[in-house]
């Protein structure tokens, strides 16, 4: 586990500085790790850059005029949510565990947990096996099931798996944390679309990804100012485009399928944003609404 925050910190490192001879790096390990005890040796440096550099898939070259290392094509980290997702989450564990003496003083918001099974998933989407679960939902007893694991999703503190079921012949979600086990069957699959998450999730929000019948639409959102600058710098979708803006108000577009997900965003914002159109969100807004004020009379 450490050897793995020691590569993160190296790529982070370089995506930072651009280019750094090994000398000035031995410098930035001084300074930034004095309570580990493994020295930035050469051979250490060397082995830990190949390992770097098979875990981002990238090429850590040394300009041999100046000795100066850098990372060949940066952009392909920037451009992989995967890699920045490494590199933040571990970059965001090194600090903390560098600071534990302040423990009592950096608050977190665990998962809700199933990490557990994330190796016997991964294994079998690699393998293209299927996976056979056993699992325990809200409203019934635990079942066995027999999945065809497509893809993983984290969403609001949960690991879900989406994948189609053997005994539903469907496509459905499962929480990771509602599974109390996860082996890999003897059952292989072929996974047709290698874009299907893409193509799945392309116009939803959220895990909730709705049918065939579903129809997309293109959804008016009008924010206040102040929670509309919010809304800049972090998009409820990818399709998120500014309409128009005044003192007051800021009007997005984006194209995404109406799915509970998406209704119960758009209620936590509260009087902060009206729903312009479509008429079929307003309504399920609008119904949400009422079925409130009707528990408060």
């Amino acid at each position: 586990m450490k050897n793995n925050r020691i590569c993160i910190w190296l790529v982070n490192l370089l995506l930072r500085k651009k280019r750094m001879t090994l000398i000035e790096i031995q410098e930035e390990w001084r300074n930034h790790n004095t309570d580990y005890s493994i020295a930035l040796h050469r051979n250490t440096f060397i082995s830990y850059k190949r390992v770097a550099e098979e875990m981002f898939d990238i090429n850590i070259n040394c300009d041999r005029r100046t000795n100066e290392y850098y990372i060949e094509y940066p952009e392909e980290i920037s451009n992989s949510p995967i890699n920045q997702w490494l590199i933040r989450t571990a970059s965001s564990a090194d600090v903390i565990s560098r600071h534990k003496r302040l423990a009592d003083r950096i608050i977190l918001e665990n998962t809700f947990g199933g990490e557990e099974h994330l190796d016997a998933i991964t294994d079998a989407m690699m393998h293209e096996k299927c996976v056979n679960i056993l699992y325990h939902s809200y409203w019934m007893e635990a079942q066995n099931f027999t999945v065809e694991p497509y893809f993983i999703k984290f969403f609001k503190q949960r690991w879900y798996l989406i994948g189609h079921c053997h005994e539903r012949n469907a496509l459905r979600v499962y929480s990771l944390d509602r599974m109390e086990s996860a082996s890999i069957s003897e059952i292989s699959f072929t996974m047709k679309n290698k874009n299907f998450p893409q193509v799945i999730y392309n116009d939803n929000f959220g895990i909730i990804h709705g049918d065939e019948k579903t129809k997309s639409h293109d959804i008016l959102l009008k924010f206040t100012i102040k929670q509309g600058q919010y809304i800049l710098t972090r998009p409820l979708h990818h399709t998120q485009e500014i309409i128009s803006r005044d003192e007051n108000h800021i009007i997005f577009k984006m194209h995404m399928k109406v799915t509970l997900d998406l209704v119960q965003e758009l209620l936590s914002y509260g009087s902060s944003l009206q729903v312009l159109s479509p008429d079929c969100l307003i309504n399920e807004i609008r119904k949400t609404i009422n079925e409130m004020y009707d528990l408060y009379k």
